[in-house]
């Protein structure tokens, strides 16, 4: 008689960027396969139209939640980062218009990464390897994607593009963060990210040698970076939860499942796809105030529902 597995599973999403659409069906499908450890990994909110509402039903649900840079623009303000200005500045300020007293201290106690021991493997949770809250320069999301040719599924050109986030919790990291210290006062808004850094370090300052395997979110696309046999860990970049994603039908949400192998020894990655209610979601996207509203190019909506729905 064939035997099952029914070890230890667990569901992580990424990137719900205020999609309520795409997040409950994902959460549905959670409940259904009997999943209970679930993890986001973080930029719950940011750019869609329901923050409030992504929140609290993590929340409800009893996920737990990493903090992306999109609530650390609730916990440290908009000063420590310099890309938010223009449309950006003005999109991140109406998301926080949205939030309620609530959902400010549901996301001020989010953690900034998990550790977790799945088959023997070091796995660290973040959102980013990369520290958002201050090293966001020339170790940025758009410096990794350039190491990956998209038009083939992702496949890697660049072998030494998960170089960047090697640099984490090393003595360069911190002679970066000493260098942009000495340049302002303490009193200074904008370096309100290095010094929570410094209080609160990713991974409890450990460094990258530690992990046998990183997943991540921020990238937005499904870029999986195996370490063939290196000496570093794995990294996954899993795809945003709500984001439409080029060969994927665009009435998809993404997770992954991590489990457990039957001996114990490592661990297997599934992404699940789910449809959900697409045309009430786009609905709702194109009845937004927000300024500028890049949410429509990241679902992919095209003309032709912006016609029908309008």
């Amino acid at each position: 008689m064939e035997t099952k597995y029914t070890g230890r599973q667990v569901a992580i999403l990424t990137d719900v960027h205020g999609l309520l659409e795409p997040l409950e069906a994902i959460l549905e499908d959670i409940r259904r396969r009997g999943i209970t450890e679930v993890f986001s990994l973080g930029d719950n909110i940011g750019e869609g139209p329901n923050p409030a509402e992504v929140v609290n039903l993590l929340e409800e649900n009893g996920v737990i939640s990493i903090a992306g840079n999109a609530e650390e623009y609730v916990r440290l303000g908009l000063a420590p980062f310099p890309y938010v200005y223009g449309d950006k500045k003005a999109r991140s300020l109406w998301t926080l218009g949205k939030l309620g007293e609530q959902e400010r201290g549901i996301i001020e106690l989010y953690p900034h990464f998990i550790e977790l021991t799945l088959g023997g493997q070091n796995i660290g949770l973040c959102h980013f390897a990369n520290d958002v809250r201050w090293d966001f320069g020339s170790h940025s999301t758009w410096t990794y994607q350039g190491g990956f040719d998209f038009s083939r599924t992702g496949r890697r050109l660049d072998p030494n593009a998960f170089q960047q986030f090697m640099v984490t919790n090393t003595k360069e990291s911190q002679e970066e963060m000493d260098e942009i210290l000495e340049r302002h006062s303490m009193e200074d808004p904008r370096i309100r990210g290095v010094l929570d850094a410094r209080r609160d370090p990713l991974f409890g300052g450990k460094t990258m040698d530690f992990f046998d395997a990183i997943i991540q979110g921020h990238v937005h696309w499904k870029l999986y970076d195996p370490n063939d046999g290196e000496k570093r860990p794995s990294f996954y970049s899993i795809r945003a939860a709500g984001m439409a994603y080029r060969e994927d039908r665009t009435d998809t949400a993404s997770y992954v499942i991590l489990r457990e192998k039957a001996n114990h020894k490592g661990f297997d990655l599934e992404e699940i796809l789910v449809t959900f209610d697409r045309e009430k979601m786009v609905a709702t996207i194109l009845n937004l105030t927000n300024p500028g509203d890049p949410i429509r190019k990241f679902a992919c909506i095209t003309p032709e529902e912006t016609a029908k729905l309008r």
